[in-house]
C-alpha cells in the first residue's frame, strides 16, 4: 500500500512541478477566448506566468507587453484578498481549477491554476479547501477520487510550481489553515466502521511537506495515537477554524442545532468547548441557528464570529467579538433589518472589532461601532445597475478602510462579476 501510494505521488509531482503555463495554453495576444457558455462571466486580461524570482518581485504596475497578455471569460466563485491592491479570484471549468492572481488591482491577472490533469470534483472555498498567507504561499488540499488519500497542493513561487504532498484517512476536509509559511493545520472527517464520524486534525511544521494527525485516530491500524477525553471538537458540523498563533486556535460549528466554539492551547492536540459563548435564553424567538467563519484581526488578540437567528423564511445576523484571544466572548446585537432571498444567509464583514460593512439590496451599509450601528452609504448606480442582473452576493472582502471586493452572481445563468471599491464602498467598478 505505501509503495503504491508513493507511486502515485511521485507521478502526481511530476505533474504538478511544471509551471502553471502548461495547464492553459495562452492563446495570441488580444484574442478574447470565451469559456464554454454555460460559464461565462468576468473578462480577465491575463499575462503569461512569469519566472519564480519576477514573481517575488512586488509588481505594482500592469505589463506593458500587449504581446504578454490575452483576454479570456470565466466564471468566478471565490475570491480572497491579500493587500489593498493584490488578491486571488478562481472558478472551475469542467473540474478543472481557474486560479488567477492580481498585483495591480486586477488590471492584469496570471494564471497561477494546478494542472490541467489534477481534476477538482468541487470549487475551493477559502479556508475549506484552499489558503493563502500571502501571494507566494498557498496550499490547495482535494479528495482525490479513487483514492484513501487527500492530496495537498503547496506552492512556495506564487504558482510557478505546484508540488504534492499526501495523508491518508480523511473522507472529507472540513477546514484548511496556515500561521505562517511553516505552521499548518488541516482538519478533516472519517466514517468509521461502526458508521459514527471521527475528526481527525492534522499539522505541519515544514509548510505542508508532511502531515502528522495530532488529533483523532484515522485508522488504528496505522496510528497508535493517545486520544484524551478533552481532545474531541464535538459531534457538530465544522464551519471554520483559525489559529491565533502556533498554539491556540477556535473551531465554530454547530452543535445540536446551536452555535458552539472550540479553542485548543497546545497547537490542536486537545480542545474544550467554550462555555457560556452561546447562550440561547437571548434568541428565544429562533427557529434555526447558523454560525460564520471566526475572522481574526490584525492585532493578534481580537476576533469575531457571526451567529444567525432564523424565522418565518427571514435571518438576522450578530455578532460574538473577543479581545482576549477567545478566552471571553461579547454579544453585539446589530441594528440591522431581517434579510430574505438571495442574500438570507449574508454575513457582515469586519476589518477590526469596530469598523465593519454589510450588503442589503444593492445599498451597502457601514459601522464604526462594533455593529451597534449601521449608517447606508450613498447608493451607487454602477452597484445599483449590477446587481439587478447579478442579485446574489456572494463573498464582500475589505482589507482596508478604502479597498475592498465584491464578487456577485446570477446561479441560474452561472455568470458572475468581481468588483471593487476604493472609495470604502460608496462607488464601485468591475475588476
Amino acid at each position: 500500500m505505501k509503495l503504491w501510494r508513493n507511486v502515485i505521488a511521485v507521478s502526481l509531482s511530476v505533474c504538478l512541478l511544471l509551471t502553471a503555463c502548461t495547464s492553459e495554453r495562452p492563446p495570441e495576444a488580444n484574442q478574447a477566448q470565451p469559456e464554454p457558455p454555460e460559464e461565462k462571466g468576468q473578462t480577465l486580461t491575463v499575462i503569461n506566468p512569469a519566472s519564480s524570482e519576477s514573481l517575488r518581485a512586488e509588481a505594482t504596475v500592469p505589463s506593458e507587453d500587449k504581446n504578454n497578455q490575452y483576454q479570456i471569460q470565466t466564471r468566478l466563485t471565490d475570491f480572497q484578498l491579500l493587500s489593498t491592491t493584490t488578491g486571488l479570484a478562481w472558478g472551475r471549468t469542467q473540474s478543472e481549477l481557474r486560479l488567477y492572481l492580481t498585483r495591480d488591482n486586477g488590471q492584469t491577472w496570471t494564471n497561477i491554476s494546478p494542472a490541467a490533469s489534477v481534476q477538482f470534483p468541487s470549487t475551493p472555498r477559502f479556508g475549506k479547501d484552499i489558503f493563502f498567507i500571502d501571494p507566494m504561499h498557498g496550499w490547495i488540499v482535494l479528495n482525490a477520487s479513487g483514492l484513501d488519500d487527500a492530496i495537498v497542493l503547496r506552492t512556495d513561487d506564487g504558482g510557478v510550481a505546484w508540488k504534492v504532498s499526501s495523508f491518508p484517512g480523511a473522507d472529507q476536509v472540513e477546514g484548511i489553515y496556515f500561521s505562517n509559511e511553516s505552521a499548518g493545520w488541516i482538519l478533516a472527517s472519517k466514517t468509521s466502521e461502526t458508521g459514527s464520524i471521527e475528526r481527525v486534525l492534522y499539522a505541519t511544521d515544514d509548510g505542508g511537506a508532511t502531515f502528522d494527525p495530532i488529533m483523532g485516530v484515522p485508522d488504528p491500524n496505522s496510528f497508535t495515537l493517545e486520544r484524551p477525553a478533552s481532545a474531541d471538537l464535538g459531534k457538530g458540523t465544522p464551519v471554520s477554524m483559525a489559529f491565533i498563533d502556533r498554539f491556540r486556535g477556535l473551531v465554530s460549528e454547530i452543535e445540536a442545532g446551536q452555535p458552539a466554539l472550540y479553542a485548543t492551547g497546545n497547537g490542536g492536540e486537545t480542545w474544550a468547548k467554550k462555555k457560556g459563548f452561546f447562550d440561547p435564553s437571548k434568541f428565544k424567538t429562533c427557529e434555526r441557528f447558523s454560525i460564520g467563519n471566526v475572522s481574526l484581526f490584525e492585532d493578534g488578540s481580537s476576533a469575531w464570529v457571526p451567529v444567525g437567528c432564523t424565522r418565518d423564511e427571514a435571518t438576522k445576523f450578530n455578532g460574538y467579538f473577543t479581545q482576549d484571544a477567545g478566552a471571553t466572548w461579547t454579544l453585539v446585537p446589530f441594528n440591522l433589518s431581517w434579510q430574505t432571498g438571495f442574500n438570507e444567509e449574508l454575513t457582515p464583514t469586519f476589518l477590526t472589532r469596530n469598523e465593519g460593512w454589510t450588503i442589503m439590496g444593492s445599498t451597502v451599509y457601514y459601522t464604526s461601532d462594533q455593529g451597534n450601528h449601521w449608517t447606508p452609504l450613498p447608493r451607487s448606480p454602477k452597484l445599483v445597475d449590477i446587481m439587478a442582473d447579478y442579485p446574489e452576493v456572494v463573498k464582500l472582502q475589505f482589507f482596508s478602510s478604502r479597498v475592498g471586493w465584491l464578487l456577485v452572481a446570477k446561479e441560474d445563468q452561472k455568470r458572475s462579476l468581481l468588483l471593487q471599491t476604493r472609495d470604502g464602498g460608496t462607488s464601485w467598478h468591475v475588476l
